[in-house]
């Protein structure tokens, strides 16, 4: 379809078709294959525009692998705000440099949030109307072409964090003939308590009466605070804190962590399943926006066995491709149900549940025995599995 009349579709207000969501990428490098870090793992960047061309419509694809001769090849999704990019450097934190390390080839995407400067202001972002599931899944789908072509394998491991999982099932549920497996982390597709009576047009209608077309992860004190209070923390957790309750900023930070989203909800540094420096390093690599339709698209899919919305969760129920699932305890019971529902109930016949007592969100990332607890029992389950 011609850039001029994809422009002018959006423009009038039509959504893109599937077709033009996942039409094929032109990638180009952006960074030669060299050294992470100073280590013995290699990082490739490519790039890429994606539909409609707008000024923030572009992804980025990272590779990270080490010097052994590739047993596997994984995808992996970020969660909301999070990139591609490998902001926490030790590979006892960061799954893609464990698994790297040990002859699985990581590719990792930047979704189009990457691209939006996080100094532009919420009211200028209403091209992201756009950036519904679907047009992300269109993304994931070109990036999955762009690894199939640099790896030389056919079938992946598809791997997605958060809202990354639920990404990760809608691209699994067209393609899953091509995909070796399915690692689902802390996140789910479906609800285990649907509620049909959820208007998704009425739900997008109040977005358009807002013009707030993006979630912002600034929160109250605003984009540049949070950035210092994470920057600090993660150069020296030991700096005096701004509240005198605490001993050092880093114990003030974990606090605030703790009860971010409830206690242990977030994550887990009080109690010392993971560390305030890990996890300021982590959140201080956060892209500011996302696309607020994507609550939309998401809520109206997961209270529904079929969106007939869209086609991305038509295969659902019926997949074959197996599925592991790393869930913490720490987010509510409903959000712990509804990942594991989305595994028992995809259809597929091998799927492995790992509940993470104590763990919160972050924690199955980030945690001080993720290496022991999650990384490497998810290594020899894609190990035993791959073609």
């Amino acid at each position: 379809m011609p850039f001029v009349v994809i422009a002018l579709l959006c423009v009038l207000g039509f959504p893109l078709s599937a077709a033009a969501q996942s039409a094929p990428a032109e990638w180009r490098l952006e960074k030669q294959e060299s050294a992470f870090a100073g280590g013995t793992i290699r990082e490739t960047v490519w790039s890429a525009a994606r539909p409609p061309h707008g000024l923030f419509d572009r992804v980025a694809v990272h590779r990270y692998r080490g010097t052994e001769p590739a047993r596997a090849v994984l995808l992996y999704l970020p969660g909301t705000n999070m990139n591609g990019i490998a902001a926490v450097k030790e590979e006892s934190h960061n799954l893609w440099l464990f698994l790297a390390a040990r002859g699985i080839e990581v590719f990792t995407i930047d979704y189009r949030t990457r691209f939006v400067p996080p100094t532009t202001p919420p009211t200028a972002l209403s091209s992201l109307e756009a950036w519904t599931m679907e047009a992300f899944v269109g993304d994931i789908a070109a990036a999955a072409d762009l690894v199939r072509a640099e790896s030389g394998r056919e079938q992946l491991f598809v791997a997605g964090f958060s809202r990354g999982v639920s990404l990760a099932y809608a691209y699994v549920s067209t393609d899953a003939a091509r995909v070796a497996g399915l690692i689902a982390l802390d996140g789910g597709f479906k609800s285990h308590a649907p509620k049909d009576a959820y208007d998704a047009a009425a739900a997008r209608q109040k977005l358009a009466e807002s013009g707030m077309w993006a979630s912002d992860v600034a929160g109250s004190r605003g984009w540049d605070w949070r950035q210092a209070l994470m920057d600090s923390v993660a150069a020296n957790p030991d700096g005096p804190a701004t509240d005198a309750k605490f001993k050092t900023k880093g114990d003030e930070l974990a606090n605030v962590l703790q009860f971010a989203w409830g206690p242990g909800g977030l994550a887990n540094p009080v109690g010392g399943v993971s560390r305030p420096r890990t996890l300021a390093t982590l959140l201080g690599g956060y892209d500011r926006y996302y696309p607020a339709i994507q609550d939309v698209d998401g809520r109206s899919i997961a209270d529904r066995a079929d969106d007939p919305r869209t086609a991305i969760d038509d295969a659902w129920g019926e997949l074959t491709t197996p599925i592991i699932l790393f869930a913490s305890t720490g987010m509510t019971p409903d959000f712990l149900m509804d990942g594991i529902y989305s595994a028992t109930k995809s259809g597929s016949p091998d799927v492995t549940i790992n509940v993470m007592e104590r763990y919160g969100h972050l924690d199955i990332l980030v945690a001080e025995a993720a290496q022991r607890e999650v990384y490497q029992p998810l290594l020899d389950w894609i190990v035993d599995r791959a073609k």
